[in-house]
């Protein structure tokens, strides 16, 4: 016959080894998801580190159009290899009509403004031409349409709506040079940074209940 208390101490032992027995798959389940968690969150990391890709400057003829009041801001576009002046607004995307009365003046650009293409536009509400050269800190106001004119690579022409007095807002160095990072201008960088952050500070809390958990057990 077997004394009371050695059969408690025997359930004692065959409960600690059951125990026992479930902790390494429980422990391994809590470290595949903890690593899982580190794993989602420090993939986050690059993403702020990296910036976004920024516009390549143009190794052909820069183009700017500036619509004064026709519209907020002005455009910029780049042309591979214009054979005269109207061609490198084409190939900078802009649509372009010509005055139907004088070969090489511009009448809209981009369909704007929106007025008869008949004959010339009255001297205070025109397109006026400009060209800068490599290097060049001003614009200079072009003597010839632009379908007389010969630009190069590296050049940057411009265009102009109004009366001809102002050149295009832009400078002809910053119209030419890549644009910056957008992380720095949108602040996009910023907060993915915060959220990798917040995402490893989160892992490491959840990794401190763990380990207290399992102190108690």
């Amino acid at each position: 016959m077997s004394h009371p208390r050695v059969t408690l101490a025997t359930g004692g032992a065959r409960h600690r080894l059951l125990r026992a027995s479930g902790l390494p798959a429980a422990i391994r389940s809590r470290r595949i998801a903890l690593a899982a968690a580190l794993l989602a969150a420090f993939a986050l990391v690059p993403l702020s580190a990296a910036p976004a890709s920024a516009q390549e400057s143009c190794s052909g003829v820069t183009v700017v159009v500036d619509f004064g009041p026709l519209a907020p801001e002005p455009a910029t576009g780049c042309a591979a290899d214009p054979a005269d002046g109207l061609d490198a607004l084409a190939q900078a995307g802009f649509a372009v009509t010509e005055v139907a009365a004088i070969r090489g003046m511009v009448c809209r650009i981009d369909e704007l403004p929106e007025t008869d293409c008949g004959g010339a536009p009255p001297a205070d509400e025109y397109w006026s031409y400009w060209h800068a050269e490599t290097g060049d800190a001003e614009w200079t106001y072009s003597p010839v349409g632009g379908a007389y004119a010969s630009p190069g690579a590296g050049d940057v022409e411009g265009w102009v709506f109004g009366d001809g007095a102002s050149p295009p807002a832009i400078a002809p160095a910053d119209a030419a040079a890549p644009a910056a990072d957008a992380n720095a201008d949108d602040g996009s960088g910023g907060s993915l940074t915060w959220l990798a952050a917040v995402a490893v500070l989160a892992v490491i809390a959840g990794l401190v209940v763990w380990r207290r958990r399992g102190r108690r057990a």
